[in-house]
């Protein structure tokens, strides 16, 4: 399903009655593990100006989020205090630096979209992201989530400023940060972004679910549980929801979010947990992996005894993206070029060091370690995804979030096993569900107030501490 708007926020609740510059704009930023996510709105007009995205830089510092929290408590390195060695502070700079680029390149874009003779100003902006990705933005210790029992220093809900932010000083308990090299004190002197605007934060649920998945809810319609919502109380832009609904945000960090509807029995409420999936979903830690750009192999096809690869841009393929490596798995095995424990056994190739391949073209090919990174990635969602399902006796309608997601081909996800068989016919893409929600927060209180209660009500759920977990994820590791 595909809503189109002509890049047009649909009617937002009870908007502020502001006066309003045509100049001034608002800043909606997904922070992902992998891949950040800007756009650019027009806070008169509510009109789509621009979306740009880049992958994390702080992938350097490790490509998952367990990496990098080892990273950020490191004991800090010694030498010279005028070049940032600490793991906080190189976190932090790193995120910050990358933001502040992203931003002028945004802007940038952007002025041509505006009636001629108005220059952008950036009014307000809405930060979103996993807890661990906005505890390195704000600076925040991360030091009690790299333990049971994974306790954040915050979980947000916060209103600053861009200065504030950029100078890790949200909180009074915020990490003392080492000092900025000369370059970065430049870039932060020609900030695009003034000191002052607004800097919303959602709240997170936990350590492990963060204001990313809170976000997507609001993008998906999840109601309040608890809530009347009987005709008689609901607001003019909802809708009773009677069947239960699945949200599963997949990416390095998958989230994953049940809506379970009144009964007679029983209040509703929402079931929320997480599932270490690791990097693969979005062409990390792939021989031959790269994002969702031109020249990454996206779909496989099996004809004429062959396999043929297609490219984003049908450019010439340059790697494998999350997606392409789906298409991949399902359409091999299909055809038996692996088997159902993703051992391969047609068309074997020998790598350097001894190891099979599969070539897809001359410069791509698929490793036996590939396919297990794979197998582990598409298991621990499996997992989650099944545990929910066992909590509703209806099945659900299933939202994916996430640019990963909304590209995938169902039916492969479904050979595969990494969606499980019910779900396919039920299924709505959402696209960025993240960068929806923060981009609605941009234009209503009454949303963030939402946000706030979605937060407070979802239940958050340990996959890791359900005593047959381990069992069920080894199960679900073969095809």
């Amino acid at each position: 399903m595909q809503i189109v708007t002509d890049g047009e926020m649909p009617k937002i609740p009870e908007l502020p009655e502001v006066e309003l510059s045509p100049a001034e704009i608002g800043i909606a930023v997904d922070i992902g593990t992998t891949t950040i996510a800007v756009s650019v709105w027009s806070l008169l007009h509510r009109k789509h100006l621009v979306t740009v995205a880049e992958k994390n830089n702080q992938v350097r510092y490790g490509y998952d989020i367990i990496r990098r929290i080892a990273f950020a408590v490191r004991p800090p390195l010694t030498g010279s205090s005028t070049v940032v060695e600490s793991g906080p502070s190189a976190l932090h700079y790193c995120i910050i630096s990358q933001l502040e680029k992203m931003f002028t390149r945004a802007i940038m874009e952007s002025s041509s979209k505006l009636p001629r003779g108005f220059q952008p100003k950036v009014k307000s902006i809405v930060l979103t992201g996993n807890t661990t990705m906005l505890s390195f933005v704000c600076a925040t210790s991360v030091n009690n989530m790299a333990a049971a029992p994974f306790t954040p220093a915050t979980l947000f809900d916060t209103t600053t400023t861009w200065e504030k932010i950029r100078k890790g000083q949200v909180y009074s308990y915020c990490t003392v940060l080492d000092k900025p090299t000369p370059e970065l004190i430049s870039l932060f002197e020609s900030s695009s972004v003034p000191n002052d605007a607004e800097v919303y934060i959602p709240p997170c649920i936990g350590a492990f679910i963060g204001a990313d998945a809170v976000c997507s809810m609001i993008a998906a319609g999840f109601p309040i549980p608890g809530a009347k919502n009987d005709a008689s109380t609901l607001r003019p832009w909802e809708a009773k929801v009677k069947a239960p609904l699945l949200l599963a945000d997949i990416g390095t960090n998958s989230e994953l979010c049940l809506f379970i509807p009144d009964s007679e029995n029983r209040a509703g409420r929402i079931l929320c947990t997480s599932a270490a999936s690791g990097p693969a979903f979005e062409g990390a830690n792939i021989s031959c992996g790269m994002p969702s750009t031109e020249g990454a192999i996206d779909k496989i096809t099996y004809l004429h005894e062959s396999l043929h690869c297609h490219t984003i841009g049908d450019k010439n393929p340059r790697g494998l993206c999350g997606t392409g490596l789906i298409s991949a798995a399902a359409v091999m095995l299909k055809n038996k070029y692996i088997d159902k424990n993703g051992i391969i056994i047609r068309e074997k190739s020998k790598l350097g060091d001894g190891t099979a391949c599969i070539e897809l073209t001359p410069a791509v090919y698929l490793s036996q370690q590939d396919i297990r990174n794979l197998q582990l990635a598409k298991s621990a969602v499996k997992t989650g995804l099944e545990f929910l399902l066992e909590h509703t006796d209806e099945t659900p309608v299933f939202c994916i979030a996430g640019g990963f997601g909304s590209k995938i081909n169902l039916e492969e996800a479904t050979t595969i096993g990494l969606l499980p068989q019910q779900l396919e016919k039920r299924t709505i893409q959402l696209g960025n569900a993240a960068l929806s929600g923060a981009s609605a927060l941009l234009f209503s209180n009454v949303l963030r107030d939402k946000a706030r209660a979605l937060a407070k009500k979802a239940i958050q759920i340990n996959l890791a501490g359900i005593p047959e977990f381990q069992e069920r994820f080894l199960k679900g590791i073969d095809f």
